[in-house]
Formats: structure tokens, sequence, C-alpha cells
């Protein structure tokens, strides 16, 4: 990598200045990375005129090897950021995949989440990702910005979040890279509008004690170099006046900054991630950088956010100052990518650490711990293979075209002699379901696997009236049925009257065959997973039946 002589800002221009602070998204495929709809940002990257990239999508060994490429062309280190909160493998075509952080939080473990942090950092360093995106530091429930699953939060409890959100950064450091929570101040308390006025700052020294800020203030107590800040409404502190979170001066520079104590940089939300166009608005953009944003991540436009903010600074409507401010604290966080990614991509450390098979392990371990058993009225469980020698498998799955159940149909036809799979999804025919009626005759149990939605189309549960009709007939056939929510544990709200309901809180491979392995009893431990969420009043925080084979 070719180095700059004193590497400070003083030695920048102001377009390479400006430049540091634009992160644009990038997939990992030369095909594309060469294709004329990435032009322009190609040309500002090979000029190092980009501070850094945000990592879409990609092949594993393409993205290294485009990774590489860029940062040996690149006069500073390039700052590469992954989405990867829950493994490398939910971004790329290969890698460890983990449950989702709820069940996280229905283990209860801090260990198991600095194991994910760090094998997440350990899988993406060959890769050249140097920065993690994670981990969500809000409670579930209000606290979650709009169009987050709620299963993206460790659970309602602060306690269980500070824990876990802690532990799981220590582990991408340990790991070799550099976690970046999000989203602060991740309290909805400071959404309420009932704080600002003249006794702002009073109210949110109160909120540091017993909201999620607690959780930052431990962070940056311990160094840490970034974080993300959300991007919803909230009144201004001081005015009352609304906007959105990361314009908000009062927030970032008054409080992140003084009161606080934070050093690091403050990193805008995903401005990559569909369905946001306000965020990229030029009024937006020139706010948030007054505000106190250091880096504009995920711009997919870089070459119009860099005209746009070199035209607000030479029209004074951005002060220089903040610009220098940015640049510095910027190269700062720079030297600790240097210092953690000095090496050439070598092939055969992603062969050895990407889903290794203790990486593996270790996300099997977190899927069968977190299973928790609410209501099992017939005790069905442990099935019988002898005595259901048919069993019916319903993958109900909110988003159409998605065969994201195909791990899970695997193990089943490992276990059982005789195994029929069926899929409704949003768009099932009248006849689709006719026949899966059908079906449900034949069957000596019926296993109901519950897909709920996912973002950006995220609902709180994502099924059709069709698909719940017809699921609620099933439960009152006089069949054993087993009902396993792959996502949102609400679910069951839907069916009260199901006999057998368990909560696996993600659709990741491991959790899919820890199921299987649950229903026929070969667990080495029995199911023991809390609810990390209060579902209702007889399922409240906490809840589990232990279930012993």
């Amino acid at each position: 990598m070719a180095g700059r002589k004193g590497e400070g800002s003083t030695n920048l221009t102001l377009e390479e200045k400006i430049g540091q602070m634009i992160w644009c998204p990038i997939r990992g495929s030369h095909s594309w990375f060469e294709g004329s709809d990435f032009a322009g940002p190609r040309r500002l990257l090979e000029k190092g005129l980009i501070g850094g990239v945000v990592l879409r999508a990609g092949d594993l060994y393409e993205t290294a090897t485009l990774i590489n490429q860029l940062q040996q062309k690149s006069t500073l280190p390039l700052a590469v950021a992954a989405d990867a909160e829950n493994g490398l493998g939910r971004l790329l075509n290969e890698g460890t995949c983990f449950p989702s952080n709820m069940a996280f939080g229905a283990t209860r473990s801090g260990e198991y989440s600095y194991l994910a942090g760090k094998i997440i950092a350990q899988e993406a360093g060959p890769l050249g990702i140097n920065i993690i995106f994670g981990p969500t530091c809000s409670r579930s429930g209000s606290g979650l910005p709009e169009g987050i699953p709620p299963v993206r939060s460790f659970g309602e409890r602060l306690h269980l979040v500070t824990r876990l959100a802690i532990a799981f950064v220590k582990g991408v450091h340990d790991g070799g890279g550099l976690a970046v929570p999000r989203h602060f101040p991740g309290t909805a308390a400071v959404h309420s509008g009932e704080i600002s006025g003249s006794r702002w700052l009073y109210y949110m020294r109160k909120l540091l004690v017993d909201t999620e800020l607690s959780i930052y203030e431990m962070l940056f107590q311990a160094h840490l170099t970034a974080t993300m800040i959300d991007w919803r409404e909230m009144p201004d502190l001081l005015t009352g006046k609304t906007m959105l979170t990361f314009t908000n001066r009062h927030l970032l520079e008054d409080f992140l900054r003084e009161v606080m104590g934070f050093e690091g940089v403050a990193i805008s939300p995903d401005l990559s991630v569909p369905g946001r166009p306000r965020l990229l608005e030029d009024e937006t953009l020139i706010e948030a950088i007054n505000a106190g944003i250091d880096i504009l991540a995920g711009v997919p436009d870089p070459e119009r956010v860099m005209k746009l903010v070199q035209e607000a600074v030479v029209r004074e409507r951005i002060p220089i100052s903040r610009i220098d401010s940015a640049a510095d604290r910027i190269l700062s966080f720079k030297q600790r990518l240097k210092k953690k990614n000095g090496k050439t991509i070598r092939p055969e450390d992603i062969d050895r650490r990407v889903a290794s098979q203790a990486h593996l392990e270790v996300s099997e371990r977190v899927a069968e711990d977190s299973i928790t058993l609410l209501r099992d009225r017939k005790k069905i469980l442990p099935l019988d293979p002898a005595s259901h020698r048919t069993l019916l498998n319903i993958s109900v799955i909110a988003r159409s075209g998605i065969y994201i159940d195909r791990p899970l149909e695997e193990a089943l036809r490992k276990n059982f002699d005789r195994v029929i799979n069926r899929r409704i999804d949003g768009n099932v025919l009248a006849s689709t379901l006719e026949e899966v009626w059908g079906d449900s005759e034949l069957a000596n149990v019926i296993l109901c696997s519950m897909f709920t939605n996912l973002p950006p189309e995220f609902t709180p549960h994502g099924f059709t009236t069709t698909q719940i009709e017809f699921i609620q007939r099933l439960i009152g056939r006089d069949k054993p049925l087993i009902m396993a929510s792959f996502g949102d544990p609400r679910t069951i709200r839907l069916f009260p009257d199901v006999d057998c309901y368990i909560c696996l809180y993600s659709d990741c491979p491991a959790s899919q065959t820890a199921l299987v392995r649950e229903i026929f009893g070969e667990l080495v431990m029995p199911v023991k997973g809390k609810l990390p969420v209060t579902l209702d009043s007889s399922f409240p925080y906490g809840f589990g039946l232990d279930l012993g084979f």
C-alpha cells in the first residue's frame, strides 16, 4: 500500500479530506465493479478519493481479490465495512451464519456473544473486511428503528442487551476487526419529545442510568473508536423542533462529544439501504455534516455528494473547520485499521478460517441453546419415528419465491422414513392448499415451520390472511401438530390454540437443523432457552419450559 508522508489531515487537499468522509457501497464481483453502472465511484476509488466502502454482497474469493486490489491502489488505508452482525454467511455465498441476536438473548450467554463477534472478525479479516456494523444496541419494542425486525435486538431488558452487546464488541476487537455499535442513542425515550427545553441536559444525564445510553457510555469509556447514529425523527433536545436524529447538532456535538466524552468517528446510517430517500437529500447531508457526522456511509452516488459538499464549503454552508475535524478523526481511526490490516490477502487463510468446523459448531451450540419451548400440551415431544412414520412439513413463508427452508428439509429426510415437504408462500393457490390438506390426512404428525418476514418489507409477521386461516384449519384437526417459529416469536399470537409451540428466533441453517435434533430428542443438553422478551401475560420475559430427554 502506498504511503502518504505524515498522513495527517494538513497533508490532504480539501477534495481528499471530503473523500475520506464518503464511503460507497460495493459488491464483491469484478464484472459488477468494472461495469458502466459503477464507473463514477470506481474512478474515485482508483484515485484514492473515497475513504471506505460498504460491502453489500459478493462471491467469497472475488470479494477478497477485489478488496485487496483497492487497498493496494489506495494512498490511505481503505475502510471496508460489512453488515455482518450475524455472520459472514449472511452477506456472502459462504461463511458462518449465526442465529439472530434475539436467539443469543434466549441463551443469556455473554460467552456466545463474545465468540460470535470474534469469529465474525476472524472470518472477515482474511477477505480484507476490517469493520463490522453491529451490534444493535436497542432493546426490543419502540427502541428499535422502524423496519428493523425485533429479532435484531438481544431482548427487552437493559442488563441483557448491555452484557451481550459489550461482549460482542470485545469479541470483534479481539478477532482483529473494529465494531460499530448501532443505533445511537438507541432509546425511545429520546424520541418522545418529553425532554426538550432548557432542562434537556439534566434529563439526558438521568437517562444514562436506565436506557441504552448506558451501553454507549460503557463502550466510550473503553475507548470505542466508532458508532453509528440513528436516522429516525426526534425532537431537538433544546428547541423541541422535530428533525432526523443524525442531523441533530445538540445530540451529536453537545451531548455525544462533550457530555459522554466520545472521541471516535460518528457514522451516518447506511445510506445504501433502500426505502430511505430523505436521508440522501442535499439539505439532509449538509445538515448531517454540520451536526457532527464524520462519515457518510453507503453513499450510492459519491461523485454527486463530493461535489455537493465541496460547493457547500465554498459557499460557507459547511465550515472548513468541520471538514478538518472530521478528517482528523477519520485518519486517527484509520491508524487502527492500518495496524490491524497490513497483510496481503492469502487464499489459504480464507480456506482455513471461513466456515471452519470449529466456527460452525459454535453456531450450532448457540442455535441449540436458544430453543425455547413455550407449549407442549399433548406431550408430543420428543417424537418417536416408529410411531410417527409420516411427517408433513409445511413451510409457511412470508415472502414469495424464497427457498430458505432447504436445510430443514434435508435434516428431516435423514430422520423420517417418509417426509412430505410443502411450501405455502404469500401467493399460494387454492388448488395447492387443497393438495396440502389432502397430505395432512395421510400424515401422522404435522410440522408448521413459520418463516416470518425480513427487511425491507418487514411487518410484524408478514403472513397473508389466506396463510393464517389455512394453518388455523390444520390446528383444528385431530392431528399432532408442532409449530416452530423461525423468526419473530410473536407469531404465536396468531395461533392461540396451537398445542405445541417452539421458538428458534432465526432462519439460519444452524437453527433449522437444531429444531430437527430437538423434536427427535437428539440434543446433548435438554431444551433450556428462555424468552428474552414478553409476548403476553401467559408468556412473560424469562418463560420457557424445560424439556429433558
